[in-house]
This record gives C-alpha cells, structure tokens and sequence, in this order.
C-alpha cells in the first residue's frame, strides 16, 4: 500500500471509529509487528504514542513534539501543518499548532507566528535530505535576512528543522530550537530522524489529518426555502403524505424535493439523509 496516504480512498460517509480501527490495525503490523517493524526503541515508542491518539490530529502534534525535544534534548520544540508551498493551493504558510519547551517560558513561544513558505530557508528545509541542522543560525545564508532575525529574536541560535511527508504529500513540519550554537547533535541521529519521519512520523500525521477531517460535520448545502421546509419536516420524521398534508403540495412533488435532498447532501437514502437533517430541525 503507497505510503503516501494509507486512507487516501477512503469514501464519504466512511464512519471515523471504524476507519480509526482499520488504520491501527494497519500501521502497528506495518510499523511495530510486521517483518518490516523498526527495532529502534525511540520509533517504536512514538509510533505506539501516535497510533493510540490517531484520532486527535492536535494530540499526534503535540506528542510528537515532546518526543524530539527529549530525543535531541532540545530547548524548544514546535510542530504543526504547512510551511511548504502546495502547487494546488499555494503557499501553505506555517503556524507552530504544538510547543514543547525544556522549561515554560524558557524561550518565547513561536506559537501564533506564521512563516511565510516561500522564504528561502523554508525553500532549503523541503529541498534537504532527510532533516536540515543549522548550527548557528546567525551564519546561516540558507535563509532570508527577514527570517532569520526572527528567529534570533525568539532566542533560537541553533536549529533541526525536520520536514514531514507521506510519500510524496507534504504534512508539515517539526522544529527544534536551541539558545546555543552548536548542539552537538550527531549524524547518526539526524539520519535516523530523517528515516523515521519518512517511514512513520509524517505517515501517520497524514492519516491523523484524514480522520479528523472524516470527523468533522458535513458543510450545509444550500437549499431552496421550498427544500427547507421539507428537510425540516423529514427529519422529524413525517412520511411523504404527512409531510404533503402540511405543505398543501402533492405526495409526489414531496418526492421529487427529497430526491434533490439527497442528491445535494450525497446520500442514496433517506436513513442516511435523516441525520444530516437532524441538524436542520
């Protein structure tokens, strides 16, 4: 199965505690049971915290952070969607959604900030092999001027910024920050990270990504007054002559405005349409 997205046919009207189900199944035996199960301890452990909170994408982000920071022992670490330019949308800006410090108030909070996805040192970070280590950002000509200010600005003298994809989707990123240049972090490490966000952090985001999106309410389609009406008095649950009786219109032409119901909200029945109704009533 493409890692890209291990959900990616999922259908509309897919329920989000089975498709949860489904996807642990999936990933434990891909990533911690299978032939293929990653033998290093500090993956294994994150993968297991992921696949329990799937289906809380802010909880995926926020766990995710507090592992790299004790992983590289960081002073701050931050995470969240974005900050690569998405050729269907733009410029999907970043704004840290996670933030995990050595000790609260440490360094000031990146948290409410937006980085532009088209500034040079967001252009090298997507461009790199695996993740990029910046070891004093005040010598860094990867980026702009206007962003690395800003990050000296937020106590930030050393950076790892690890991008993460599922396939070829990119899902955003994972930051860490050090007061001091030169952190010391290996290379051996950096390899790893980069491996494992490939394999399994920037994956399993995706997926924490879809079921919230399979969790989120339907949009509304728009109706006619004439529909609304009719919408309103199937999901309480009056037949097409009781609903016919009320509205002084034809059993068929109440027929005829409930298929157009279903057909705008997507449904094949009026069992599946009565829920979205409910909403209505």
């Amino acid at each position: 199965m493409d890692t890209a997205h291990a959900c990616s046919d999922a259908r509309h009207g897919t329920d989000p505690g089975a498709e949860l189900l489904r996807l642990q199944r999936l990933w434990r035996e891909r990533l911690l049971g299978g032939a293929g199960a990653t033998r290093w301890r500090p993956g294994r452990e994150i993968a297991a915290e992921l696949l329990l909170h799937l289906d809380d994408e802010a909880a995926c982000w926020h766990r995710a952070a507090d592992w790299l920071r004790d992983l590289l022992d960081a002073d701050r670490v931050d995470g969240g969607p974005g900050g690569f330019v998405d050729p269907a949308e733009g410029d999907r800006s970043y704004q840290p959604q996670a933030e995990i410090q050595r000790e609260p108030g440490l360094l000031p909070t990146v948290l409410g900030l937006r980085f532009e996805a088209t500034d040079p040192g967001l252009q090298a970070v997507w461009q790199a092999e695996g993740c990029l280590p910046i070891r004093e950002v005040a010598q860094e000509r990867a980026m702009g001027a206007a962003l690395r200010e800003r990050l000296l600005a937020h106590g930030t003298q050393a950076k790892l910024a690890l991008p993460l994809r599922a396939g070829a989707q990119a899902v955003g990123l994972l930051c860490a920050d050090w007061q001091r240049p030169e952190p010391g972090w290996s290379s051996a490490t950096c390899q790893q990270l980069g491996h494992w966000a490939a394999q399994a952090l920037g994956p399993l985001l995706a997926e924490a990504r879809h079921l919230n999106a399979l969790a989120r309410p339907p949009t509304l389609p728009t109706l006619t007054p004439a529909e609304l009406r009719v919408a309103r008095l199937v999901a309480r649950g009056l037949s097409y002559k009781e609903i016919a009786r009320q509205l002084d219109r034809s059993v068929s032409t109440i027929d005829h405005q409930t298929r157009r119901l279903r057909e705008k909200f997507g449904v094949h029945s009026n069992a599946r349409l009565m829920p979205l109704l409910d909403r209505l009533a």
